[in-house]
Order: structure tokens, then C-alpha cells, then sequence
């Protein structure tokens, strides 16, 4: 699981929920966002995820900001944007990027060495990495052990 990869993401349009507070929220927020998409009819294309705008390193956990979020159908009409907007499903669309990412295996606390081994990666491979980090969860830690949590951290980045 320490393999290192990158691969370019295709245009995306995403449900999201912009979210200040503690990521102890997280579940309730993806809950929010399931029954949201059930409501309005909206396909659902992949897993949940978040996009982090602040880390936990450096800021209080009642003062984290992120998205929650899911890929959905191409038909799903655009709502736009705004930090303003916090606590509203809104739909966007992310343009294709190219990533680099790493299946994290085990348990959300260690999740800093992932993050140390893709950034680590980054500078040697003469990558820059130009936006927020995500997560996908590919699976629940209210249905599987914590050792066998499936995450994928991704870094938007380009080649310097």
C-alpha cells in the first residue's frame, strides 16, 4: 500500500457541503449529503470525500475547514460555489487535473504518513503540488475495522 502513482482526473461534477467545525462532523455531513442526492434524485458516481482547505497540524479542530463530497451524474445541474454558502449542498464541477495519490490502509490517525510519503514523493519527482489535499473513503468505520479503512489521498499537482 505505500505504492506512490499518478493519474490524470477527467472533468468531474460533485455534491458538496462546505463545512467549518470539527471533522468529528464528517458523518453526519455525508449523511446530509446521501439523503440530499436520494431527495433530488441524483445519481450517485463514486465514494465520499473530502477536500481540506485547513490542516490539522495548525489549526483548532473547531476551525477546520472542508468539503464533503460525492462525484455525481453529468446531468446534475450546477449550483456554484461560495465559502458563504456553508452547510448548503451546492454542485460543482472540477475540471480534469492531473493527481498524484496513495491508498492509505489502517486507521484515519495515521494518515500523516501518507500525507509525509506523497509530499516527500512530490519534491523528488519534481512535482508541484497546487491545491488542497483529498480523501476518498471507500469504506465506513461503522461497518469494517479500523486496520482495514481504505482511504486514497490525493495532490492535485503539475510537473516543474
Amino acid at each position: 500500500m505505500d505504492v506512490i502513482k499518478e493519474k490524470n482526473i477527467e472533468d468531474q461534477k460533485m455534491a458538496v457541503i462546505n463545512h467549518k467545525g470539527n471533522v468529528k462532523d464528517m458523518s453526519i455531513l455525508i449523511a446530509r449529503l446521501m439523503s440530499w442526492c436520494e431527495v433530488e434524485n441524483v445519481e450517485i458516481k463514486g465514494y465520499p470525500f473530502s477536500i481540506y482547505y485547513t490542516s490539522l497540524k495548525n489549526t483548532n479542530p473547531d476551525d477546520m475547514v472542508y468539503d464533503i463530497g460525492i462525484e455525481v451524474s453529468e446531468d446534475t445541474e450546477v449550483t456554484g460555489h461560495s465559502h458563504e454558502n456553508t452547510g448548503k449542498v451546492q454542485v460543482v464541477e472540477l475540471l480534469s487535473h492531473k493527481v498524484l495519490y496513495k491508498i492509505h490502509k489502517g486507521s484515519y490517525e495515521t494518515l500523516d504518513d501518507s500525507y509525509k510519503k506523497l509530499a516527500n514523493y512530490a519534491v523528488e519527482n519534481n512535482c508541484d503540488i497546487i491545491g488542497s489535499p483529498k480523501e476518498i473513503y471507500f469504506n465506513n468505520p461503522y461497518e469494517v475495522e479500523e486496520d482495514e479503512l481504505l482511504t486514497e489521498i490525493q495532490f492535485p499537482v503539475i510537473k516543474m
